[in-house]
């Protein structure tokens, strides 16, 4: 029989209806944008190119993301994103309509707000904010250019993205790819440069064609940001931490042809050693990694293993853990609020849990639930339709594999009473 715990269900529903991702209440049918249903910032007509004022808003979160839209109608602008909580740990994202990450930032050089800095084109856009220790969040979202009144007034640090200035024609840089445009030495392999961790590298390249290309910035000891600029010194893309501590800028879609300037930083300047490299990205292999590290959710065309899970019918299961993301598959015919809880502290083990849409969309994900690093997905409304969850072990997710870990995971739903 199906679990219906009747006296709570209605209750239950309308409470959690008010606090889950926007994503998560959305209708199947429904126009998908930033892979969600976003929140416009200052309504949908307004445009941060014209503003007169900041676009922003106070924003809940809890146990997954929310996202935020706006437009730009300029064909070059320079944007400043922001997140303030003043209890919390905000983490932004800036995605284009189709989902694509253009920038990312957790903690400021001083704080444990998030901000940004970048230039874009016209188009729509989202922040996608989210709580780093995953429970309940007031932060404000805002949106702004250069010249307008900032969210955050925090002093300056001394992290290596403060010490990378926007890499222009004048900058002096080393050349990636000595003798030759990038893409013609990436047929022949990876290449690399390194430095030392108390300065600031810039590195310019030149495809010839364009390229599907892989950049990173890497450190056995220091903590390196990376950002790629344009041949006139817009920023095109940054990231810190994407592995591990170190950083990494991935694109699929192929970077057309022209001339492009990597810089690079340690976030705290000291002695060490810092390696830059750029390798052809190969899209099939990074898709297949993305899905090992529970970054992507898999196709369910059988091409990668997904556990069926009969959630009518199980309240327990283990999953062995290797160390790649574990994937267990189940449908839902009605609405119904489902909590996942996933065990495996008193083995070492660190899960994590995110829950993806068929449409690839994040419903909800959880890490460290109650003080423990234990997690607890949920309670989340899900609408009828086919989910993937993943199970990942924080402590080993950078897509390789290890002793085997047990991870228990407990299941609890409830559907809308008769």
């Amino acid at each position: 029989m199906p679990h219906r715990p009747c006296p709570i269900l209605l209750g239950l529903a309308a409470a959690i209806g008010l606090g889950l991702p926007a994503a998560a209440q959305q209708a199947p049918d429904s126009p998908r944008i930033c892979g969600g249903d976003p929140q416009w910032l200052g309504g949908e007509g307004q445009d941060i190119a014209t503003s007169p004022d900041p676009l922003s808003t106070l924003a809940q979160v809890s146990g997954g993301q929310a996202l935020f839209a706006f437009r730009v109608g300029a064909d070059s602008q320079a944007l400043r994103v922001e997140a303030s909580a003043e209890n919390g740990d905000p983490a932004i994202s800036l995605l284009t309509e189709d989902g694509d990450l253009i920038a990312e930032n957790d903690d400021t050089p001083v704080s444990l707000n998030s901000a940004l800095e970048t230039t874009v084109g016209p188009g729509v856009y989202c922040v996608a904010l989210r709580s780093v220790s995953n429970d309940a969040m007031a932060a404000t979202v805002q949106v702004s250019r250069p010249e307008q009144a900032p969210l955050l007034t925090e002093g300056p640090g001394d992290a290596g993205i403060d010490r990378i200035a926007a890499c222009t024609a004048d900058t002096p840089a080393e050349a990636l790819a000595p003798g030759g445009t990038l893409d013609q030495r990436l047929d022949q392999g990876a290449v690399t440069a390194t430095l030392d961790g108390t300065q600031t590298g810039y590195y310019r390249f030149t495809l010839a064609q364009p390229a599907p290309v892989t950049l990173r910035a890497s450190s056995p000891e220091l903590d390196p940001v990376l950002r790629l600029y344009d041949g006139q010194g817009g920023l095109l893309a940054e990231n810190d931490d994407a592995d591990g501590l170190n950083s990494r800028l991935d694109f699929a879609a192929p970077l057309a042809a022209g001339d492009y300037c990597v810089a690079v930083a340690a976030l705290s300047a000291q002695p060490g050693a810092l390696t830059v490299s750029a390798e052809k990205l190969d899209v099939e292999a990074f898709l297949r990694n993305a899905y090992r590290k529970g970054e992507l959710s898999p196709p369910a065309d059988g091409s990668y293993p997904i556990q069926a899970l009969d959630l009518f019918q199980t309240r327990q299961t283990v999953v062995l853990h290797d160390g790649a993301t574990q994937w267990l598959g189940f449908d839902l015919d009605q609405p119904t609020v489902v909590i996942v809880g996933a065990y495996g502290g008193l083995v070492g083990a660190d899960p994590k849990l995110v829950l993806f849409a068929a449409s690839g969309g994040v419903m909800a994900e959880n890490d460290d639930a109650g003080g423990s690093t234990d997690a607890r997905l949920g309670p989340v409304l899900l609408e009828p339709g086919r989910y993937h969850l993943g199970v990942v072990d924080v402590g080993r997710n950078d897509g390789s594999t290890g002793p085997i870990r047990p991870i228990g995971l407990t299941f609890d739903r409830f559907l809308r009473a008769e």
